[in-house]
């Protein structure tokens, strides 16, 4: 990407990796290094890492690793020009457009056009009178005229080319058509409308664009919702319907419920706090979306099995996010937006002010599943809910839930304290062994977790990854370092490029950890897998002048293959030569 170095510099230098992060997931200082759950991969195990000095994160676990913008790209799901708008807005720092890469904005824009050309299509069509099946389906659900205009509603006629007639005719492209996810492409290579016989539901990002849509069937057929495509402005696991008006509420938490007509019921009845996930469980992505605008989540899945289930993974995934999570357990009902329409909301105002924290609602349902008036079900519960309680972090909050449980299948507190005790000291053995075997992990090879880079010659690479480790942590030896290798020595061309970034970078004087424009994703993951771990800096110059000397002995026997000679006399005769100079 062609900003200039100059700009990229002052935005790393602008941007701290702690307070980046830490809007994302909660971190804990430990030493000089913060750490915290991985945003990118489900863990109970803290294995993620931020370094403030090296303005580094690195995760054990899964591998991901870089800089601010590796983070924010992964985080946002943008790519890496719009990462660099991200930080740069968030700095107050102007971006100098003329370098941008004006392909990729421009596909974008266009899809952003095209969507919402799309959306006013659809909604003037419900308002129509092709739309009279929409405008009905729409009286019969209970939604006001105000509520469908608030939300942008529309209506796909049942046609098979109504929108791609009329989008052309606007000037648009079809293969715009086609990337935003808005045609499909039959067998014959001909094109048809994605949506057709649906009430439409534009689905509107934070910066209040238009970057999707989801359809509902009007009758019986299946499937019953169908969501846009990804495309260049879209992830549906990583968008959440509403959240752009749902944000600004002053109700002090969100709701989380399952769909489109839930949310917008919620919201018609003065719960404009309510939020739904596109047409898939709850993702990590959508949980850290959530805790960057609420402490508070309250459930409201449907009271079905399947409702049930998704809501105690999501109990997990916000749990992991730092959120405080209440679960919404509607009576008679099936949903939110059943509920209203028989009980009103009043009648759901007191449901929401008595809902159930997230503890009280996994030991109800884990009481559900033993029969507590038999010996053998009090057991089993005992068990199941001394593994639950043993993870609550605070020693007050185990005692009273710990109190509860034992009420629930008539047993001491004492005796099920005890067996709690057990099982947090259970719980600490296996974290402790967990991160022990993640420490060592990095250790016991060297080779890197992308395929693509698997080292052919471990020896020089070992000693390689340290010189650009130790160049990394201490600028000082540059010169030294220069003076024994070159980046043509180096077996890994990785390697090789870092070690020459960092030495251009030095010799400007420019920060070494600005390293997301030169490196890739993958790269700057690896290369923060080899920056999270010390260098030899007890011995400084004597370390580099030995990690060298690999580098060199391995580098001549590359260069001696391919002349036909025999490596061992020639690394001979360079040692000789070098003792008699």
């Amino acid at each position: 990407m062609a900003f200039p170095d100059t700009f990229l510099d002052e935005l790393f230098a602008r941007t701290d990796m702690v307070e980046l992060v830490s809007r994302y997931v909660p971190l804990k200082r430990q030493g000089s290094d913060y750490k915290g759950l991985c945003p990118f991969h489900g863990e109970k195990t803290p294995s993620f890492s931020v370094s403030p000095d090296k303005q580094l994160f690195y995760c054990f676990g899964c591998g991901a690793g870089g800089g601010a913008l590796q983070f924010v790209m992964r985080a946002e799901n943008l790519d890496f020009a719009d990462a660099v708008h991200f930080l740069a807005d968030r700095a107050g720092l102007p971006v100098p457009e003329e370098n941008a890469d004006r392909d990729a904005r421009r596909r974008r824009d266009a899809v952003y056009r095209l969507n919402r050309a799309a959306a006013r299509y659809f909604h003037e069509t419900l308002l129509s009178p092709a739309g009279e099946a929409g405008r009905a389906y729409c009286r019969a659900r209970g939604l006001s005229q105000g509520a469908v205009t608030r939300f942008g509603l529309g209506y796909a006629p049942d046609s098979w080319d109504g929108l791609i007639r009329t989008m052309t005719e606007a000037g648009f492209e079809k293969a715009d058509l086609l990337e935003a996810g808005l045609v499909v492409r039959n067998k014959t290579g001909g094109l048809y409308d994605r949506f057709r016989g649906r009430l439409i539901f534009p689905i509107v990002d934070l910066r209040r664009q238009v970057v999707g849509f989801g359809g509902r069937v009007l009758d019986g057929s299946a499937p019953k919702y169908l969501n846009s495509p990804d495309t260049p402005v879209f992830a549906k696991n990583r968008h959440l319907f509403a959240l752009n008006t749902a944000k600004n509420t002053k109700q002090g938490r969100l709701i989380l419920a399952e769909g489109y007509m839930d949310v917008i019921s919620l919201h018609q009845a003065g719960f404009d706090c309510a939020v739904a996930s596109l047409g898939t469980a709850l993702t990590d992505a959508q949980a850290l979306l959530l805790a960057r605008y609420t402490k508070e989540v309250v459930l409201a899945y449907d009271m079905d099995n399947a409702g049930q289930s998704a809501a105690r993974r999501a109990i997990e995934m916000l749990g992991r996010s730092g959120v405080s999570v209440k679960v919404l357990r509607l009576r008679d009902a099936k949903d939110p937006d059943e509920f209203l329409r028989r009980y009103g909301r009043e009648a759901l105002a007191a449901l929401l002010a008595g809902s159930e924290t997230q503890t009280e609602y996994r030991l109800s349902t884990l009481a559900a599943r033993f029969d507590l008036t038999n010996d053998e079900g009090r057991l089993g519960f005992c068990r199941e809910a001394a593994a639950l309680l043993a993870s609550l972090p605070g020693a007050a909050e185990r005692d009273v839930y710990t109190r509860r449980a034992a009420e629930m299948c008539r047993v001491s507190f004492e005796a099920l304290t005890a067996d709690v005790k057990r099982e947090r000291a259970r719980q600490a053995r296996r974290a402790d062994r967990e991160l022990a075997r993640r420490a060592s992990r990095p250790d016991r090879t060297i080779q890197p977790r992308a395929r693509e880079m698997r080292y052919e010659n471990p020896r020089s690479a070992s000693a390689e990854e340290e010189v650009v480790r130790m160049l990394f942590h201490d600028p000082s030896l540059l010169e030294e370092a220069a003076g024994l290798v070159t980046a043509d020595d180096f077996s890994v061309p990785l390697l090789g490029r870092v070690f020459t970034i960092l030495c251009e970078r030095y010799r400007e004087g420019r920060a070494s950890y600005a390293l997301d424009g030169d490196l890739t994703p993958d790269e700057m993951s690896h290369f923060a897998r080899l920056a999270s771990r010390p260098a030899s800096s007890a011995y400084g110059a004597r370390a580099l002048r030995d990690c060298a000397a690999v580098i060199g002995e391995e580098s001549a026997l590359r260069r001696a293959e391919p002349a036909g000679k025999d490596p061992l006399l020639v690394l001979q005769k360079a040692k000789y030569e070098s003792q008699i100079s």
